[in-house]
């Protein structure tokens, strides 16, 4: 029988050589398949075929599992929606849920998303749900627990399709929420960099050449010019130091954020900046509403969509938040007290949940929410961002005129003792 030289991804993401006995390169990866392995490549038994594989397999996996620096790699938001949209189109066409996923994978392969459909494949085979094929990718691909649950409500309904829909749907407006808020801030980003080139360029080059000009011209230097040449000289001499320590400061503190303790300490002070918590609790207040909404449409239960909400969200103090209020409505609490006592909607909100639930339309109140929410947030943004960029316009040109002005101020008094 001939031999085949396989390259395979292992559960726990490492690539190895396997070589197996099989009638034809198919029947080799099929075997394989079968004892739980990923398989990559499969090449004949040749002289050059052996020695390739073996520079591959000592590779780790990227897209496949593992991103940079050994950390487990996430599906990519663009790449779900675009899976989400495919699937509902090939189900509501009427195709076999084997077939949806063999075409979806075809055009994936070599990718984390063709690696997950593979996955997902074998355990559809198997006799498994479409919803417990994708459940396991939520730990391994970062696959969002929201999208199988939408599968699952969809399923449990018989409408997979609008499910599908749905979520698609919800997932596209956040992010097309999220690209608003990026791009709102791109350009106060960019001025805050150039200002800080500009202050760099100027206390590393231009103010150390003035100052050996006044140290040979002996001339009593103004306090300002004393102190900015001062804090250039200080520049000078410990930069590396201070720039040392500040890459270690920064450093320890990434390792303390990444620590269960320290993200929920980051997360909790995030919402109560002054400015920016504000907007962030509105942004996830909307989330929530989206979310909720979306879920209950599709037939989830309240708590289990509230749970489901909860461990979707990003920010970990936000997310006990949700927790705790589904444990309120477990205990027999209202939602709009559940979520009142959480601090999780504004009294608008909570006044519209309250109608909902009263008069038995609480889905279409929270997408009102949802609603009021993007265009309360899109105002707000833009509103901040129209306030800070003229903000910092203003406080570069006065932190460079006030540069500058320190360093010509003993000239202005030379040329008026001449005069």
């Amino acid at each position: 029988m001939p031999q085949f030289h396989c390259r395979i991804g292992t559960p726990e993401g490492a690539i190895a050589l396997r070589s197996v006995s099989a009638a034809t390169a198919d029947a080799a990866r099929e075997l394989l398949a079968a004892d739980g392995l990923e398989v990559f490549d499969v090449a004949a038994a040749t002289d050059g075929a052996l020695p390739a594989l073996r520079r591959l397999a000592s590779l780790r996996i990227g897209g496949a599992g593992r991103g940079p620096f050994g950390r487990r790699a996430r599906i990519a938001t663009a790449d779900l929606l675009l899976l989400g949209q495919e699937l509902a189109a090939l189900v509501n066409a009427g195709l076999p849920l084997l077939r949806c996923v063999d075409i979806l994978r075809a055009r994936r392969a070599g990718t984390l998303a063709g690696t997950v459909l593979d996955r997902a494949r074998r355990e559809l085979a198997s006799g498994a749900s479409l919803s417990g094929a994708f459940r396991p990718e939520i730990e391994r691909a970062g696959v969002p627990e929201l999208f199988v649950t939408s599968i699952e409500v969809g399923e449990a309904s018989g409408d997979l399709v609008t499910a599908l829909r749905r979520y698609v749907a919800h997932l596209d407006r956040t992010q097309r929420l999220r690209r608003r808020v990026r791009a709102a801030l791109t350009y106060p980003a960019v001025l805050l960099v150039v200002a800080s080139v500009v202050v760099t360029v100027l206390l590393t080059v231009v103010i150390p050449r003035f100052s050996t000009f006044y140290a040979h011209s002996g001339a009593e230097l103004p306090l300002a010019t004393r102190a900015l040449v001062g804090l250039a000289d200080f520049v000078a001499t410990y930069g590396v130091f201070l720039l040392a320590g500040a890459l270690a400061a920064g450093a320890a503190f990434a390792a303390w954020a990444r620590r269960p303790a320290g993200r929920l300490a980051v997360d909790t002070w995030s919402l109560r900046l002054p400015l920016l918590g504000a907007l962030r609790r509105r942004y996830y207040g909307l989330e929530t509403a989206r979310t909720l909404a979306t879920l209950l449409r599709g037939g989830a239960p309240l708590v289990g969509a509230l749970r489901v909400t909860a461990r979707g969200t990003a920010n970990r103090a936000f997310r006990a938040r949700l927790e705790r209020a589904a444990e309120l409505v477990t205990e027999g609490s209202s939602l709009h007290a559940a979520l009142d006592s959480q601090g999780i909607l504004d009294p608008l909100g909570l006044e519209m949940v309250q109608v909902g639930e009263s008069t038995g339309a609480l889905e279409e109140m929270l997408e009102h929410v949802a609603a009021t929410y993007d265009e309360v947030l899109d105002r707000q943004v833009s509103l901040a961002v129209s306030f800070l960029e003229p903000a910092m316009l203003v406080f570069m040109g006065l932190v460079v005129a006030g540069i500058l002005l320190s360093l010509y101020l003993p000239l202005f008094r030379t040329v008026q003792v001449v005069s």
